[in-house]
């Protein structure tokens, strides 16, 4: 798994879809999935049907806020551990939500905490993680 973190609108998976092609791996829109979209019955079993492969998570942090506001966040962990089990080549794409001003709302820090925290866990399973400032990547690890 690959981590790709960085500030909104930085070229986050643009970084990621050129480096999949450096690979060889030319990068369709079918491959890419959207945080906001994510359905881990879909995930893991229609999109195999199909025979198309998920290479990219895209906004990982807007999948967080979706599960949140279901009230769904002690799920989060054990589907992310499932998810990289069957997807241990997936790259990841997720927004820094926790720099700047803490918000004023208990749930927005709470959320902020939590994108954190799933963060510090991918970063630690993650073969690379690379933070993208204005379109530049930044090697963490």
């Amino acid at each position: 798994m690959q981590l790709v973190i960085g500030g909104c609108f930085q070229g986050k998976l643009d970084y990621a879809k050129k480096e999949l092609a450096r690979q060889g791996i030319l990068v369709i829109t079918e491959e890419i999935i959207d945080g906001m979209q994510i359905d881990l019955i879909l995930w893991e079993d229609d999109r195999r049907r199909h025979g198309e492969q998920v290479r990219i998570l895209n906004h990982f942090h807007l999948w967080v806020k979706d599960w949140m506001e279901e009230g769904r966040e002690a799920e989060l962990m054990p589907a992310l551990e499932k998810m990289l089990l069957k997807h241990p080549d997936l790259w990841i794409v997720c927004d820094e939500v926790g720099c700047g001003v803490v918000p004023v709302e208990k749930t927005e820090r709470a959320y902020r905490e939590l994108v954190g925290r799933l963060l510090c866990f991918l970063a630690q399973k993650a073969e690379h993680v690379v933070r993208i400032v204005a379109g530049m990547p930044m090697k963490i690890k």
